[in-house]
């Protein structure tokens, strides 16, 4: 299991604009995804504490009206938390998933070139 908890559809909206923006207040969220969801202002309020008890976001008070929002994880220690997990779950090795992926016909000669590239980045670099 990784250190971070699965985001749910509506939480990865809020946290991709987190990711992207930095630190925001609930209005500019409600804003950003009012035509697309409709949300309320609440709506929007209870994802983001949602978010807070799980860790993923921090917030500071500016004034007794005013919170701002920010992701108290990167987008890319998040995804490679979760790639981590799926990948201890469901494959049990990086091999194996890649040779899945392989098989399935998930992966082009494009992708191989670039992992192929990036294997021999590492492994100049010492493997770390």
């Amino acid at each position: 299991m990784g250190k971070y908890p699965n985001l749910t559809d509506t939480e990865s909206i809020i946290m991709e604009i987190l990711w992207r923006d930095g630190s925001v207040n609930s209005s500019e969220i409600q804003k950003e995804i009012k035509n697309v969801l409709n949300w309320s202002r609440q709506t929007v309020n209870t994802y983001l504490n949602r978010l807070i008890e799980k860790g993923l976001v921090g917030v500071e008070e500016i004034n007794k009206r005013t919170y701002r929002y920010y992701p108290a994880v990167s987008r890319d220690e998040y995804a490679a938390d979760r790639a981590g997990s799926i990948l201890n779950k469901y494959y049990g090795s990086l091999s194996h998933m890649v040779a899945g992926f392989v098989k399935n016909g998930k992966v082009s000669d494009t992708d191989l070139d670039e992992l192929e590239k990036l294997i021999r980045e590492l492994r100049k670099k010492g493997g770390k």
